[in-house]
C-alpha cells in the first residue's frame, strides 16, 4: 500500500495545518504562477507522428471472413490490416505488437520502431496492427454500413488480433504488447485474456476500465458531430457532404482534455493557442465520422472485469507476467490513480509515472522518456 504524502502526513499530526500546503508540485508552473512569476512561454510543436521506417511489404491484410463480436453480431468480410519490422527468430519468441489509440493507426507509434529505439527492429519482429474500425482494417464507411455497421468493444478488437497473427502470421506468443490508451486498452485485454500467449505488456496512459468523465467527453464529442445539419444523411447511408462543422466542434470538445492544465499556461500567446486548435480542428475533419463515433463507443464499453462479473482483481490476476504502467502525471483524461488502481491488483507490475506538462498526448509527445523505460523493461525480461 501507498504510503500517505507529507501533507497527509502533517494534517494527521496537526488537524491545524492549511489544508492549501503544497498544492502544486515543487517547480510547477502553476505554482509559479500562483506566485505572480513568469511562465516561459514557447511554441507548440507540430503534433505530426513521426512515420517508422519502411515495413517489409507496406500494408499486408488478413481476411477473418464474417466475423461474430461479443454481442452475437456479424461484420461481413472482416479484412486485419498490419505492417511488420525486423525479422522473427528461430522459435519466432520476439515478436512485439504494437497496439494505436484511439483516433490513431497502426503507424502511430513510428517514433518507437526501428534499428536502436524501443522496439528494436534488430532485435524483435514488430508487427503494427490496424484495429477494427480503423486505418486500412475494415470500418464501417468501408464496409459500405455506415451507421448499420454491429456495435464492437475492445475485445472484439483483440480477437480479430488474434487472429490475424495465429492464423494468419503463424505466431504462437507475442514477447510483449504495448499500446497507449485505447492500445492500452487491448494490450490489458490481451494479458487477462491470452496470458499463456503474452509474456508481458506495456500500457501507456492506461485504465483498466473506461472512467465517467472520459465517457463524459466522448458524449460531447458525438453529440457536436451528430449536430451538424450534414449529419442526418450519414446516418441514413449516404455520405455525400462532410459533417465538417460537426467534426469541428468535437475537436474542441475533446481538445482542451488532451494535455494536463500546465501545457496551455506554456502556450498563453493567443496565436500559438489558436494555431494548436487549428491543428486539432484540421486532424478531426479529415476523419470519418462514423469511425470517430463507433472508436469511442468502443471505448466507452471498456472493461476487463465485466466477463468476470465486473470483479476488477479476478480479472487482473490473470496477468501474471510482467506489465510496465506509464500513465502521465498531468493526465486530464486518464489520470495516474486509474493505472495505481491497476498496479494494485497486478501481481507483477511495474508503475513508471510520466513527469510531463503533455497530459494524456505524453505517450507521442514524450518519447525519449518513454523510450527509456520501455527499453530498460524489455531488457529486464531477457535478465
Amino acid at each position: 500500500m501507498r504510503s500517505p504524502g507529507p501533507c497527509s502526513q502533517s494534517r494527521q499530526s496537526n488537524p491545524s495545518v492549511s489544508t492549501h500546503l503544497l498544492r502544486y508540485p515543487t517547480g510547477a508552473l502553476a505554482a509559479r504562477a500562483t506566485a505572480g512569476h513568469d511562465i516561459p512561454l514557447v511554441a507548440p510543436l507540430r503534433p505530426e507522428p513521426e512515420p517508422p521506417p519502411p515495413s517489409h511489404n507496406g500494408p499486408e491484410f488478413f481476411h477473418a471472413g464474417d466475423f461474430r463480436l461479443e454481442s452475437g453480431a456479424v461484420i461481413p468480410d472482416l479484412v486485419v490490416c498490419y505492417e511488420t519490422w525486423g525479422q522473427a527468430n528461430q522459435f519466432r519468441t520476439n515478436v512485439i505488437l504494437v497496439c494505436h489509440g484511439r483516433g490513431g493507426d497502426r503507424l502511430s507509434l513510428g517514433a518507437y520502431i526501428g534499428p536502436g529505439k524501443a522496439f528494436d527492429t534488430d532485435r524483435y519482429f514488430v508487427v503494427a496492427v490496424d484495429a477494427i474500425g480503423a486505418g486500412l482494417s475494415t470500418t464501417p464507411a468501408s464496409s459500405g454500413l455506415g451507421m448499420r455497421f454491429p456495435r464492437y468493444n475492445i475485445r472484439d478488437m483483440v480477437r480479430a488480433q488474434c487472429l490475424a497473427l495465429t492464423t494468419g502470421l503463424g505466431l504462437t506468443q507475442i514477447r510483449c504488447v504495448v499500446g497507449p490508451s485505447m492500445g492500452s486498452y487491448m494490450a490489458l485485454e490481451w494479458a487477462v485474456n491470452w496470458p499463456p500467449f503474452v509474456r508481458s505488456a506495456v500500457c501507456m496512459v492506461p485504465s483498466a476500465r473506461c472512467a465517467p468523465h472520459l465517457r463524459a467527453v466522448h458524449e460531447a464529442m458525438r453529440a457536436a458531430i451528430t449536430a451538424d445539419p450534414a449529419w442526418p444523411a450519414w446516418e441514413e447511408g449516404d455520405y455525400q457532404q462532410q459533417p465538417t462543422a460537426g467534426l469541428s466542434a468535437a475537436a474542441l470538445a475533446e481538445f482542451p482534455w488532451s494535455h494536463g492544465e500546465e501545457w496551455y499556461l506554456q502556450y498563453q500567446q493567443e496565436e500559438h493557442y489558436q494555431t494548436r486548435i487549428g491543428w486539432a480542428q484540421h486532424r478531426m475533419t479529415q476523419r470519418d465520422p462514423t469511425t470517430v463515433i463507433y472508436q469511442s463507443l468502443a471505448c466507452d464499453l471498456h472493461d476487463v472485469a465485466l466477463p468476470f462479473g465486473g470483479d476488477l482483481h479476478a480479472a487482473l490476476q490473470r496477468c501474471r507476467m510482467p506489465v510496465l504502467l506509464m500513465p502521465c502525471a498531468t493526465d486530464q483524461l486518464i489520470p495516474p490513480r486509474n493505472a495505481q488502481l491497476m498496479e494494485h491488483h497486478l501481481a507483477n507490475a511495474t508503475y513508471v509515472e510520466i513527469p510531463s506538462y503533455a497530459g494524456h498526448a505524453a505517450g507521442s509527445l514524450e518519447v525519449d522518456f518513454v523510450s527509456h523505460h520501455i527499453s530498460e523493461f524489455l531488457g529486464s525480461l531477457h535478465r
